[in-house]
């Protein structure tokens, strides 16, 4: 490797030179299982009115066929099918995520990444090295911006997840060390997500799909000379960590371990469909539920003790303005699961979010910040504990460490890979949901990507039922805990 200097060099030049031999096997097949899992994700997103939306906007608006919508038979040009299929991926909040990078990988990197691969033709060990190299890019840089980056109002999807979609989509395009700062460059220019968007609207979905077109972009326009920010990172005035990490950057996030500690093998899965914060809540409440059950007692009210981060983000007063709402509180997972026992997709459809005695539930559930779960450090703010008083005088307490799924309580391989089946058959069939997975599990000798993409390349059904006609209202007011 040639000398590099600053941390926007070493990245790039990182993401730049990283081949499929250099990864080792356990990053590769851990990938892999990344890539199905989103892979499923989108393939359920296909068939949701939101994307359905985009889709339409998007075919109306016409390009050249060079990459395909997930799902449908249409194709569009690579920009479109980028911003279309990440938005797909993160469109039910199901998908991967990466605790310390904040972001959701798959819908970032794959989408990136299959959109060129697919229009230049080339081989699944390139597609896996370019989704590696997004992940391990975006997630040093999501740790190297903090959580404050966060606390500020800010969807790192949207804003850290440019730079993940752009490495991805550069490797694809064999860019030069050169080439590949300037695109990361370009893409901290488009930087943006507001987290306001998880109160009631469909904006949300479409952050990972802005950001993925927007890398993709910056990857095509650096390829020709096109020019970006050189210091992006480590600029002092207007670079994306001075501008947006709030007085807690930790700029030797950005080349910590980097090509010996692969933080792609940190990508965790979901459990529930909902905000990866909410989920540790939801586990607990589910583990008392036997309790409250097996004593005949009923809850009076809920208090949720989590990390400050945690509370920002989804302890806010529940209030069913929207499916992405419901999918986002912590008050609403947890009244949820007591009342009903899952927390299941259709308890997300414009009648669930409403349902009385959930929302009556919800109400009751409190959920505060606590300083000594934030002082163990960010690794550690999906800790919670529970406590549950109940209408016999009794009180309930329970706590987990992490969220199902997450770094310390992974899924099973086998979940996974069920839960892509169980995702992708509805809109694909059971064969050609066998096709992709037998496909994605052997991407190291898959010849060209277009296979693949042929296999995704299905027109399904309409959404299912529950989620036919959402409630997708305005904002609510959220009630936040500092």
């Amino acid at each position: 490797m040639t000398q590099a200097h600053s941390p926007t060099e070493v990245l790039a030049e990182f993401a730049s030179e990283l081949r499929f031999s250099a990864i080792p096997p356990t990053t590769i097949e851990h990938a892999k299982l990344v890539i199905l899992d989103a892979l499923g994700c989108a393939l359920l997103g296909a068939s949701l009115p939101w994307v359905e939306i985009l889709h339409d906007v998007v075919v109306k608006e016409g390009g050249s066929p060079q990459a395909s919508l997930w799902g449908t038979a249409q194709k569009a040009a690579a920009t479109q099918a980028a911003l279309v299929n990440a938005t797909a991926v993160h469109s039910f909040e199901f998908d991967d995520v990466h605790m310390g990078g904040m972001i959701h990988v798959g819908a970032l990197c794959l989408g990136a990444a299959l959109s060129l691969g697919e229009r230049d033709d080339v081989d699944g060990r390139q597609l896996l090295a370019s989704f590696v190299a997004g992940c391990e890019v975006g997630t040093r840089v999501g740790r190297a911006v903090g959580t404050a980056h966060f606390r500020a109002g800010f969807h790192p999807q949207g804003t850290v997840g440019v730079f993940a979609a752009a490495a991805a989509a550069g490797r694809v395009l064999d860019l030069k060390p050169d080439a590949m700062r300037n695109a990361l460059g370009l893409a901290g220019s488009q930087s943006s997500g507001l987290m306001a968007a998880q109160e009631g609207s469909m904006a949300k979905r479409l952050h990972a799909g802005l950001a993925c077109e927007s890398g993709v972009r910056s990857a095509e326009l650096a390829a020709v000379g096109f020019t970006g920010i050189p210091d992006v990172f480590e600029a002092d005035f207007g670079g994306f960590l001075s501008t947006m990490g709030g007085g807690e950057v930790q700029m030797p996030e950005l080349e910590k371990g980097l090509g010996r500690t692969w933080e792609t093998e940190a990508v965790g899965f979901k459990a529930y469909a909902s905000c990866a914060a909410a989920q540790s809540s939801i586990e607990v409440a589910r583990q008392l539920r036997s309790q409250l059950l097996a004593t005949g007692s009923q809850p009076r009210s809920v208090t949720v003790r989590c990390s400050t981060h945690a509370a920002v983000h989804c302890g806010w007063a529940y209030q069913p303005s929207g499916v992405t709402a419901a999918q986002m509180s912590i008050p609403y997972g947890v009244a949820c699961m007591l009342v009903h026992g899952d927390v299941s997709a259709d308890r997300f459809s414009a009648d669930a979010i409403q349902d009385p005695a959930t929302v009556e539930l919800a109400s009751r559930v409190k959920v505060l910040g606590d300083e000594s779960v934030d002082a163990r450090g960010p690794d550690h703010r999906y800790e919670v504990r529970v406590e549950i008083l109940t209408d016999d005088g009794g009180v309930l307490h329970g706590s987990a460490d992490d969220r199902p799924g997450g770094p310390t309580q992974p899924l099973e391989t086998n979940t996974v890979l069920d839960k892509f089946l169980r995702l992708a058959e509805p809109r694909v069939g059971a064969a050609a949901a066998r096709v992709i997975r037998a496909q994605v599990e052997s991407l190291d000798d898959l010849g060209s990507v277009r296979e693949l993409a042929a296999s995704l390349s299905t027109a399904g059904p309409a959404a299912p039922a529950f989620l036919r006609a959402p409630a997708i209202g305005g904002t609510q007011a959220a009630q936040r805990r500092s």
